[in-house]
């Protein structure tokens, strides 16, 4: 018997692109045992419950596939479905724009950068409020930070009204930064110098109107209408914006919530049952990295990660009906 070398998280990534079934410790074994080599789930499950691999491990494999000066920034946050869970670590119940409902669940903030067509996430946070005390705000500004810090200088930083509190648009002005945001339709807003009222009682034209933010400063306002029939308010900093760059940047933002999907889809994020804190922001951590080998196929070989995907596991089914094992 070949003694079992020692895991890398590369090993663990490689597996989670590749993975198309229940990921587990005992299934990683299995999948990398064989010719001798026996590898223990328990050799997975202390790779996962003793590394310390933290965002930056993200950032120094994104980093070749971003332009700083370029492209945009949308900040976003997911649940981790964790419902049918009992004792894993970081979870708390949180508000899930997916299911439309409170759930128990990871929270999952997400700094995302795109050019348009590719979307890489460049940093991220795991909400643990009784951890280390810091709110969902408070990890939005800390991103945001660690990237002018790192030189960025995007065109806007989109995210949505749950983020667009006035600290956080200040501080964006700070930076220099356009940023474009969904509002709540009960935010305060002075139209004619009279008194402020709730965004939902004006009647907003199509390419927008400038307004006074209670608390902030001038915006320019913006109304749609979704599919569903429901109002939606937009703001922004960018007061020589019009109707058609706000559509633009709608569509833009919708980068991250396909992002979230396929995080969940294709990476396995929600997959790890280790009840250890270390063990869950590891195996996030790998997820997100697998999912940048995903994306840096579409950046390079113009295919869907999606595709890239599908590449893996038809390889495999055609070696299985060329020498099936299960025939009759």
């Amino acid at each position: 018997m070949v003694r079992s070398p020692p895991l890398s998280d590369c090993d663990y990534i490689n597996f989670l692109v590749a993975a198309q079934c229940d990921v587990s410790c005992v299934k990683a074994a299995e999948c990398f045992s064989g010719n001798g080599l026996v590898i223990t789930h328990d050799a997975f499950n202390r790779f996962l419950t003793r590394q310390s691999l933290p965002p930056e491990t993200l950032w120094a494999e994104v980093e070749p596939f971003v332009e700083k000066r370029h492209g945009w920034f949308i900040l976003d946050d997911t649940v981790i479905d964790k419902v049918y869970s009992e004792k894993i670590a970081l979870t708390y119940f949180q508000w899930s724009g997916n299911q439309h409902k409170v759930i128990k669940g990871i929270g999952l903030i997400t700094l995302v950068w795109t050019d348009g067509v590719s979307t890489f996430p460049i940093d991220y946070r795991i909400y643990d409020k009784d951890g280390d005390h810091l709110t969902k705000n408070d990890h939005f500004r800390a991103m945001l930070q660690t990237a002018t810090d790192r030189g960025f200088c995007p065109y806007f930083v989109l995210f949505d009204s749950w983020y667009a509190s006035t600290a956080n648009l200040k501080f964006i002005d700070r930076r220099g930064w356009c940023w474009f945001s969904r509002v709540k339709k009960n935010r305060m807003v002075n139209l004619d110098d009279t008194e402020n009222r709730p965004v939902a009682t004006l009647t907003i034209p199509d390419d927008g109107m400038v307004v006074h933010m209670k608390r902030y400063g001038f915006i320019k306002l913006f109304h749609s209408v979704n599919k569903a029939g429901k109002d939606r308010y937009w703001a922004t900093n960018c007061l020589t914006m019009d109707a058609t760059d706000r559509r633009n940047l709608q569509a833009i933002a919708w980068s991250i919530e396909n992002y979230h999907r396929a995080l969940k889809e294709l990476c396995c994020v929600e997959d790890c049952k280790i009840r250890k804190e270390a063990g869950q922001r590891n195996h996030i951590n790998c997820s997100l990295r697998a999912y940048i080998r995903l994306e840096a196929v579409q950046q390079q070989q113009d295919v869907t990660i999606y595709q890239a995907k599908w590449e893996i596991i038809r390889s495999a089914i055609t070696e299985y009906v060329r020498h099936p094992r299960y025939a009759l």
